[in-house]
């Protein structure tokens, strides 16, 4: 009887074992360089860090913004920037990623570095790409008439850092059938003052985030003045509804790093790199106190996230 021959007849003198090793290390993806750079050492940075590692499961480099050299060539790498400062650093950088996604920072302020940034290769080249943190207007406003669906107006405030989202409430108002109310704010005026007649006139009332315009005190006057006027607020996280707010469609720390590291991934296999896009995953905080002094029937959360992600592209 003859012996069974262990070595592959296609690849003579190439024991078996030793081809398949072979063939998994060629198959194996050829990573390059993957850094996340954090703009700055606090909790909520470090977790988002590691929720983009823990999703993209491959060799991965995370530096904090002051520990980027100017020297480094980063123009093998793929970089996630994690806000506002990280991404501003590699658009800088003389010797810039081969391909950056800039994550965790507002749409505006994204915006606004692409155009202070526009002569640069990254921008140049569309070589950039952005997962925003604020969430898409068409979902939060759909929230606000799942929660009020009598309302027929709703308002909003907007500031130096939010006004280039005002046409776009508008249209989006517009096309959920409700009457747009909105009120703009230059740098000196005070808000607290003008707040009252647009909240009169509106049914329901959306908190768009603005660091020029939502400071403590005006959170804590427009919370007020809504409560008083038996008008639902709209907020955009968490920590606002726990303070008075009806309810807020977010995204955490750990569902954006989520949608990141996927993202990463997806470029180190050879994907192209994608549009700049509002976060996929998020959440729905609800204040059932504030909902029954309001007389509000109140969706539990899980319904609210569910609705959302299935009437919203």
């Amino acid at each position: 009887m003859q012996g069974q021959n262990t070595r592959d007849s296609r690849h003579p003198g190439v024991p078996g074992c030793c081809l398949l090793l072979f063939l998994s290390l060629y198959a194996a993806p050829a990573w390059s360089d993957s850094l996340v750079l954090l703009s700055e050492s606090s909790a909520i940075y470090r977790d988002v860090g590691r929720a983009i590692a823990q999703a993209f499961q491959g060799p991965l480099e995370q530096l904090e913004a002051d520990e980027l050299s100017p020297t480094r060539d980063l123009e093998d790498d793929i970089s996630v920037a994690v806000g506002a400062r990280a991404c501003e650093l590699q658009l800088e950088h003389p010797l810039p990623p081969r391909s950056l996604i800039c994550a965790f920072i507002p749409r505006a302020t994204f915006a606004s570095l692409v155009e202070r940034y526009g002569e640069t290769e990254l921008v140049r080249q569309q070589r950039l790409t952005a997962i925003y943190l604020d969430q898409p207007l068409g979902r939060q406003l759909h929230l606000a008439k799942l929660l009020v669906p009598e309302a027929r107006s709703i308002g909003a405030m907007f500031g130096p850092l939010s006004i280039s989202e005002r046409e776009l409430f508008v249209a989006t108002a517009e096309a959920e059938g409700l009457s747009p109310v909105t009120l703009t704010l230059r740098e000196n005026d005070n808000p607290i003052e003008q707040l009252q007649p647009v909240v009169r006139k509106s049914d329901v009332f959306l908190a768009l985030p603005d660091r020029a315009l939502f400071n403590r005190a005006t959170a804590k006057w427009l919370l007020y003045i809504t409560l008083q006027q038996q008008i639902a607020v709209i907020g955009f996280s968490r920590t606002y509804v726990e303070a008075g707010a009806l309810a807020a469609v977010y995204t955490t720390p750990q569902q954006l790093g989520r949608q990141a590291g996927e993202l990463l991934r997806a470029l180190q296999r050879g994907e192209a790199l994608t549009a700049p896009e509002f976060p996929r995953y998020f959440s729905v905080s609800t204040n059932p106190v504030v909902a029954r002094s309001l007389a509000l029937q109140l969706p539990d959360e899980t319904t609210l996230e569910q609705q959302l992600g299935e009437d919203m592209p």
